[in-house]
């Protein structure tokens, strides 16, 4: 760890700065340093080991910057042979939003930044590590992602399960066809990648997964559970949403989304072999579901 700190202090020329790594639950792609300089100012260090995570979330941080409240980017390490791509940002004041923090107001208000997100239709955005727009059709980008998960779970799912997974998604991928969209999509949606101070939202962070996509994406972690199970929150977030665009009708595309989404995490947690360690809790939640969802089918 001291030998990755020391390269990007020279790179940075902030040798003198004191870098403390963040530790926590959801950290299992990015490596995050906060970052104390000598006038006690405090910044962000966002390591991204895979390029296209480092170029969403600068593209996106720049694109956002005068439209929603992102953190306002410091200067940029561009990835090179021996040195993964980061990103030096301002540390927006308060903390992580959790459930128990939530309330009416709170949820509408993200409902609302949401909206905002999905206002923009520019098209072309695509995945900038690869670049296929979603206006041409939605299906290509999202089967190329499945396919990944696929693969990735190919020796440790059962075939029988990933025969029906399969299966599933050829008989319902045409969906896709009449979604909301194209739009900039978060795809990560969720409290622990909203900051808050004192009640109030300071910023929306993590947009190392966002892409030109659909407006349905954004709704999965609505419907599963990785906001509150509180109806009325739930009502106030959709009803923000409401006063800035119109709701998507994503209930019918919701399992196609959540099964993909499923596919995918259990794939990222095998292929960087912590579902039994620091990965085993979103692993489990997701292996349940999966096996849940194809005996109700």
């Amino acid at each position: 760890m001291d030998d990755i700190i020391s390269a990007y202090k020279e790179r940075l020329h902030l040798k003198k700065a004191h870098f403390s790594y963040i530790d926590h639950d959801d950290a299992m792609v990015a490596t995050v340093f906060k970052v104390i300089l000598e006038n006690d100012e405090q910044l962000i260090l966002k390591i991204c080991s895979r390029t296209g995570d480092y170029l969403r979330e600068a593209y996106f941080l720049n694109h956002f910057a005068d439209k929603l409240p992102v953190p306002r980017i410091i200067q940029l390490i561009p990835p090179e042979t021996h040195l993964h791509g980061a990103i030096l940002m301002e540390c927006l004041p308060g903390t992580l939003l959790k459930t128990e923090d939530l309330n009416d107001k709170l949820a509408h208000e993200i409902g609302s930044l949401l909206g905002r997100m999905h206002l923009d239709r520019v098209e072309g955005h695509g995945d900038l590590a690869d670049p296929i727009s979603l206006s041409i059709d939605p299906r290509i980008p999202f089967t190329m992602k499945f396919e990944e998960g696929m693969d990735e779970c190919r020796d440790h799912l059962p075939s029988d399960l990933l025969t029906n997974v399969r299966r599933y998604f050829d008989k319902h991928i045409d969906l896709l066809l009449s979604t909301d969209g194209p739009c900039i999509v978060h795809r990560d949606f969720r409290p622990g990648n909203i900051i808050i101070d004192q009640g109030k939202i300071q910023g929306i962070i993590d947009w190392s997964s966002a892409r030109g996509g659909f407006a349905e994406e954004d709704f999965c972690p609505l419907e599963f559970g990785e906001w509150s199970t509180q109806n009325s929150y739930k009502q106030s977030f959709l009803e923000g949403y409401a006063k800035i665009r119109k709701i998507p009708d994503y209930q019918g595309i919701l399992p196609l989304l959540r099964l993909s989404r499923a596919i995918g995490v259990i794939g990222f947690t095998v292929k960087r072999e912590i579902w039994q360690t620091k990965g085993s809790k979103i692993y489990q939640f997701n292996r349940q579901y999966l096996d849940s969802f194809l005996k109700n089918i």
